[in-house]
């Protein structure tokens, strides 16, 4: 009885000792917070080029298991029997091999033949802009002699519109800002170099990591919560892939599409718009409307009006059969959700993480509805079923 005595009030001591250390831990954290944090922020930083290593390799997997997947065919169809098992061992490596390489004949085509264009459409704009400000600037001095705006300070409006200010920004000031961005370009350059070097190793130990993430849920999870995680899991990545891959291929259709558009209408400023449009897209809903409305504004500005109508209609036109036709069959059924749902979860991705949360807001919210109706549909199930037992 002194034996269990004592072994109850050691338990209880123990919890209060414990108890206590939990207190003292918090406190001592909260009152360092500062220190703490700025530590994380250090550590964050120091791993970020591995995150944008991870992120690039995820998106570039996309069309390295279609690479590969081609790889198998061919393989499939053709002889050498000495040849075959040799390259079936490295396929992933190979597969590796041709997306970068393919990668680095994109960006080629795009430096050499259409960044020179954009880069000459960019320069008119800018060229542009000056007049541009000052027919804004004459139109507000118009709208307040015919006192159109009783409301505004004129010249407070002309204040904040300097075209003076607004160029300043562009211009070092002096010796150590240029040094500054030497050294930031220099340790972007080295990051840049970090995130494609891992970015290959990610792809390389893809599996492998897969392996390793089952093998910990299996030792320390029950059998059912590790075959939902698992399960969940591959849907998750399959819904990112085949979002990320259906929205980056429009956004190159429309972006196609709306530079051949613009061009035959006789925008100067085509292999602007088309572009801006293209990227635009990539922010589901909001990105098309914003994308059309900004480039309907800079042809109407740069033009004249009734190109500018014109080129709204057939912008118009071009976006509704895009958001309509041309990405649904890119996507499929698989990720069809309701347009509310869609609205709801771009609000919450943009309040949390901005453009990025809102670009990956639709996958997420596809599959926690997934889940939901997964669980909606086990309730019913086993309602059925108690039903079915009680009636018997």
């Amino acid at each position: 009885m002194k034996k269990l005595m004592d072994s109850y009030q050691f338990k209880s001591w123990l919890s209060f000792l414990l108890l206590a250390t939990a207190i003292i831990a918090i406190y001592m954290v909260a009152s360092e917070i500062e220190i703490i944090w700025g530590w994380f922020a250090f550590f964050l930083a120091a791993i970020s080029p591995f995150v944008w290593g991870f992120v690039i390799g995820y998106v570039l997997d996309i069309p390295r298991e279609r690479i590969e997947k081609i790889l198998d065919k061919f393989l499939d169809h053709s002889g050498g029997r000495l040849v075959k098992p040799y390259l079936l061992k490295r396929k992933r490596g190979i597969s590796i091999f041709l997306t970068y390489v393919s990668l680095l004949l994109i960006i080629v085509v795009i430096m050499n033949i259409i960044a020179p264009r954009i880069y000459q459409s960019i320069l008119e704009f800018v060229e542009f802009l000056p007049v541009l400000f000052f027919a804004v600037e004459r139109l507000i001095i118009d709208l307040d002699q015919n006192e159109a705006v009783p409301f505004f300070e004129i010249g407070t409006i002309l204040d904040l519109i300097s075209l003076e200010d607004m160029l300043s920004v562009f211009h070092p000031d002096n010796i150590s800002m240029v040094f500054d961005t030497i050294i930031d370009f220099s340790a972007a350059v080295f990051s840049a170099a970090l995130a494609i070097i891992s970015s290959i190793y990610f792809m390389v130990e893809g599996g492998r990591f897969k392996a390793f993430v089952a093998r910990t849920l299996h030792a320390f999870a029950p059998a059912n919560v590790c075959g939902g995680v698992i399960y969940y899991g591959h849907k998750v990545n399959s819904y990112f892939k085949r979002y990320i891959y259906c929205q980056v291929l429009d956004a190159l259709i429309l972006g196609v599409i709306m530079t051949v558009v613009t061009s035959l209408l006789g925008v100067r400023h085509a292999f602007v718009i088309g572009p801006m449009l293209g990227v635009a897209n990539l922010i589901p809903y909001f990105g098309s409307i914003i994308g059309t409305i900004a480039a309907i504004v800079i042809i109407m500005l740069t033009e004249d009006l009734a190109l500018g109508l014109l080129s709204a209609i057939v912008l118009l036109i071009v976006q509704q059969i895009d958001s309509n036709i041309i990405f649904p069959r890119l996507l499929g059924g698989s990720m069809k959700i309701s347009p509310l749902l869609v609205i709801i979860a771009i609000a919450i991705g943009n309040a949390y993480h901005g453009v990025v949360g809102m670009i990956i807001a639709i996958p997420i919210s596809t599959v926690l509805k997934n889940i939901l109706d997964d669980a909606l549909t086990a309730l019913e199930e086993r309602k059925k079923a108690k039903s079915a037992e009680d009636s018997a």
